[in-house]
């Protein structure tokens, strides 16, 4: 009955239970992340779009470019740069995130951050936490080239 949501549907259409349950599911952990990982992406992506010429646009909208095609061949060149570099960041850092999992306490949620703390912490198997945590550095350092590689093929500026 916690939050406003499920106080609001509960009070409406009287349910015992909370209709909307985030808390303690994988559900729950998406939306924190989604929450706390945005603006990671919007950054990058403002920024790019700010660098977009407007005589580009306005050159565009002249000729009779459509909207949709405008957003295609000019804004979405330009700012491909930035939202691959949010994005990659963006999933380097949900792959290693334990924090939000362990907050929300979604027991069912089984991360790799999750699993050197389950092996090192509550079972003190010190060999597995430590076969988990170079699986998750290897893990991040194969997506840190992955993005190298396309930033390379796109042309991306390091």
């Amino acid at each position: 009955s916690a939050g406003l949501l499920n106080g609001t549907l509960m009070s409406l259409f009287a349910f015992e239970l909370p209709p909307v349950d985030f808390l303690y599911s994988i559900q729950g952990v998406i939306l924190a992340e989604m929450t706390v990982f945005t603006p990671l992406v919007m950054r990058p992506l403002m920024a790019g779009l700010r660098q977009i010429d407007k005589s580009q646009l306005e050159a565009a909208s002249i000729l009779g470019a459509h909207p949709l095609r405008v957003i295609g061949q000019v804004i979405f060149p330009a700012v491909l740069p930035a939202l691959m570099a949010g994005g990659s960041l963006c999933l380097l850092l949900t792959t290693n995130e334990f924090g939000i999992v362990l907050f929300i306490g979604a027991k069912g949620v089984n991360t790799l951050p999750m699993m050197v703390y389950s092996k090192a912490i509550l079972e003190s198997d010190y060999s597995v936490a430590c076969m988990i945590a170079l699986i998750n550095i290897l893990l991040s350092l194969g997506l840190f080239m992955l993005y190298r590689l396309a930033a390379a093929r796109t042309g991306v500026r390091r």
